[in-house]
């Protein structure tokens, strides 16, 4: 029984570590794409985002594909930017967001990462309110030690 509970203890500690948002990894990225795999426009797009990362190395990009857990903040996001996502990818920029790829879409990325690179921009994801990684542990420790108890007492 013991052996039972342990078990449960850590896999609520991995679920405790896995829950911390990736997104918070990048410390205020001035850039924020969301992708989609095997999406044309998407692979059209990101080689030249990647040259203007190599490019202007102190602007800090995150990228997100469409699948990924964190890929919800796009729409946080979009509500924040007032605009409608209709397609991939979506690149937020300091206070710029662009949707789509297309010429101008390419023009008004470049033109906002030079500016991100020559003044600092905020981050897009200060638009967006984050949950508490702390109060997220918190409950989730909670629940662990309520399903220990279950199992204990069972």
């Amino acid at each position: 029984m013991m052996g039972r509970a342990r078990c449960l203890l850590l896999a609520v500690c991995a679920l405790i570590v896995m829950s911390a948002p990736a997104a918070a990894a990048v410390q205020n990225p001035a850039v924020v794409v969301f992708y989609s795999e095997g999406c044309e426009d998407c692979e059209r797009m990101l080689p030249i985002l990647n040259a203007l990362q190599a490019e202007y190395p102190s602007v800090g990009f995150l990228y997100i594909e469409s699948s990924d857990p964190d890929a919800a903040l796009m729409w946080q996001l979009a509500a924040a930017y007032n605009i409608v996502p209709s397609q991939f990818p979506v690149v937020f920029i300091g206070e710029t967001a662009v949707v789509g790829a297309s010429r101008a879409s390419e023009a008004t990325i470049r033109t906002a990462i030079r500016a991100c690179s020559t003044s600092a921009c905020p981050s897009p994801l200060d638009a967006v309110q984050p949950v508490s990684v702390l109060w997220l542990a918190i409950l989730l420790a909670g629940l662990a030690a309520v399903v220990l108890a279950i199992v204990l007492w069972s």
